[in-house]
């Protein structure tokens, strides 16, 4: 080989090196290859990431790391008839007791929503001083419409709840219109049991219209009085005198509210029968500790030999509460 054809060889072997020969065959080949393998990959990933930019806007795509959604475990209904304050067997206990014999008393459960009896729920009774509650309602309406100044019936209205003033009493029955107040108020709050009597003591009532009425004047139940007049009614009843305060208000669950108005009148010659018995009502509404609603009582007889043993019997009924729903 002689120096030209040397150079010649070594030139070709630089330009190989440099990947400049042209007419090199296997380097055309490798150089398509790669070509092909780099758009192949490309595509590869491009696809990919298509597929994972749907999966992140699918509604139904699910992370690896999410927590799984709970189900929804249903809460069993209360069982109200298994759950009674007023089993049968304290009923019956309770009428052997006390000589119980024409009475009907109604209990509302306000944390379970619950509605419980005792006696004839049927026979309706005369009001005796729980008809206050009536006219508290009528002269509370008046308030709320504007017709009625506050400050001219403060002083009978507080006489009449807190200490059972029969005088007060009177006059704010003329004050709201009488019977004919009494029938209004019947029909706006759904009193179906309820009629007149002439006087406001003598209203005919029984223990559910006036456990309803009550949640309506006092409590929460809808019904058109309005917030401010319910408080300050409440705020009444809650301080009734003590000496007042029996069948309904005998909780003594501390730091809980009653709100109390009861009832209590000897019959006599002339009056609705039976004569020579006692009329011992009560109604109550009670908040614990911390203001939440949880019982309504009332309790309606008028056939107590005394009036002792009337007082006592619903005592007894507020005990059984305390110990029932008192402790749920």
């Amino acid at each position: 080989m002689d120096r030209a054809s040397a150079s010649g060889a070594e030139g070709r072997r630089f330009d190989s090196f440099r990947g400049h020969v042209s007419n090199n065959p296997t380097s055309k080949r490798t150089y398509l290859l790669r070509r092909v393998a780099v758009f192949g990959v490309a595509i590869f990933l491009l696809v990919a990431f298509l597929k994972l930019l749907a999966g992140m806007l699918s509604p139904d795509s699910t992370s690896v790391d999410s927590a799984p959604t709970p189900i929804p475990v249903a809460t069993p209904a209360f069982d109200c008839a298994a759950n009674t304050p007023l089993p049968q067997s304290f009923i019956d206990t309770w009428v052997l007791e006390f000589g119980a014999v024409d009475f009907n008393a109604t209990v509302i459960d306000l944390v379970e929503n619950c509605v419980y009896s005792m006696g004839d729920s049927v026979s309706v009774f005369p009001t005796a001083s729980t008809g206050k509650l009536v006219i508290a309602t009528g002269v509370m309406e008046l308030v709320a419409a504007g017709t009625l100044d506050y400050a001219s019936v403060e002083s009978d209205l507080t006489s009449m709840i807190t200490q059972s003033d029969n005088s007060a009493a009177d006059r704010l029955f003329d004050v709201i219109g009488g019977n004919d107040a009494v029938i209004s108020i019947i029909e706006r709050y759904g009193l179906t049991a309820t009629t007149t009597g002439g006087a406001w003591g003598t209203i005919l009532t029984n223990s559910v219209d006036q456990a309803n009425l009550l949640n309506q004047v006092i409590g929460t139940q809808t019904s058109t009085m309005p917030q401010a007049q319910r408080d300050t009614l409440r705020a009444l009843l809650t301080k009734v005198n003590p000496d007042q305060a029996w069948g309904a208000g005998n909780v003594t669950i501390p730091g809980w509210t009653i709100a109390v108005k009861n009832g209590w009148y000897l019959s006599v010659p002339g009056d609705r029968p039976p004569e020579g018995l006692w009329r011992i009502n009560t109604l109550g509404y009670v908040w614990d500790q911390t203001s939440k609603p949880r019982w309504i009582f009332t309790g309606y007889s008028n056939t107590w030999a005394t009036e002792e043993r009337g007082i006592s019997a619903w005592n007894s009924v507020s005990t059984q509460l305390s110990n029932s729903l008192g402790i749920r």
